[in-house]
């Protein structure tokens, strides 16, 4: 099982399109972006999943809330008991669409990037700030329960103890502290910027101070490990031998799983190298992706991370890693050097195992 640990989650893309075109968009979202599923077969997706034993959905996108069966959806979720989460960029949380959605929502996560300038610039917006902060009122009139999410760069966390502050005055219940990705539109428009060891050792030093002043006014993850607790806690980063085939139902087996907007189901986050796949949603069931998971991909996976951590146990100081990131770029690296007879090798012998 993954790093949520006792949480099963599905992270839930319904589009790509979005209302803006932000600088650091790890899924290359924009207005003119058009992938998007259809409710049926994502409702039938979470129907699946339900039974496979996943418990909490987060709608990302793309923007979640231009997709306009948003509502049928998280009303199905919520039908099948899965904890629901939207993360938005917060500009299209009017009165109207939160009375659509409210009751089938259990929490709400917000894009907060910094200062307004800073945030705006980020969201290559000059109206984002103004736009979410005009929503506070009403997302906290509708009493469903939100907090912000700050992407972390090398450059911005002078901004955090500004970011805290207006958490607290908002009325947040949680802020969470994500550093950059080197993927979809910040490959190329902020390249170089992800927080490197050091900005991140002191993100983390930051961040415990905060814990410990505010004395839990402000729930504060951030979403680092230390490289220790790859030896301490294995199970929790897919280490380990595996001699044959898991077991257990998908969410046991793989405790993060994410549905892309274009019906691909991939393990830990998004944009994770396709070779790694477990199927379509237009095509299959999550039912019948399961034994592929169970016998081929799966134990793929834990030799994969295996292999990045005998690579990191050779570093002094293994330092604080973004381990998803980490184990998303080495799957990238090891795939794209694998020769084209051996990868169509893989993919044919993943097809047939299902």
């Amino acid at each position: 099982m993954g790093p949520t640990g006792n949480t099963r989650i599905v992270q839930i893309h319904p589009t790509r399109k979005c209302n803006l075109s932000c600088r650091h968009c790890y899924s290359s979202s924009s207005p003119q972006a058009s992938d998007t599923l259809e409710a049926d077969v994502l409702k039938e997706a979470l129907t699946d999943l339900a039974a496979e034993g996943y418990d909490w959905t987060s709608f990302s996108g793309g923007e979640p809330l231009v997709y306009d069966a948003l509502p049928e959806v998280l009303e199905h979720a919520k039908t099948l008991r899965l904890q629901t989460t939207l993360v938005s960029n917060g500009m299209l949380l009017s009165n109207s669409r939160l009375d659509r959605i409210e009751n089938n929502l259990d929490a709400l996560v917000l894009s907060l990037d910094g200062k307004p300038e800073s945030h705006n610039r980020m969201r290559n917006s000059p109206r984002a700030f103004e736009g979410m902060a005009r929503n506070l009122e009403a997302i906290r009139k509708s009493g469903v329960k939100f907090g912000f999410l700050f992407t972390l760069t090398q450059h911005n966390l002078d901004e955090l103890p500004w970011v805290v502050n207006f958490s607290l005055q908002a009325g947040a219940s949680g802020l969470i502290i994500h550093p950059l990705e080197n993927t979809g539109h910040a490959k190329a428009r902020m390249k170089d910027s992800s927080p490197d060891s050091l900005e991140s050792a002191h993100a983390w030093s930051l961040i415990e101070h905060y814990k410990t002043t505010l004395r839990g006014r402000l729930n504060l993850h951030l979403d680092l490990v230390h490289g220790k607790a790859l030896e301490l806690y294995p199970e929790q980063f897919f280490l380990g031998h595996q001699a044959g085939p898991l077991t257990g139902n998908l969410a046991h087996m793989l405790s993060v799983l994410v549905i892309e907007p274009d019906g691909e189901v991939v393990p830990l986050q998004y944009g994770f190298h396709r070779r790694f796949s477990l199927g379509n949603i237009k095509e299959q069931r999550i039912t019948d992706m399961v034994e592929n998971w169970r016998n081929h991909l799966g134990p793929e996976l834990h030799e994969l991370s295996s292999r990045l951590h005998a690579t990191r146990e050779r570093e002094v100081n293994p330092g604080f890693i973004n381990w998803y990131e980490e184990i998303g770029r080495f799957a990238r690296q090891t795939s794209d050097s694998l020769h084209p007879l051996r990868r169509s090798t893989l993919k044919t012998s993943a097809a047939g195992a299902v």
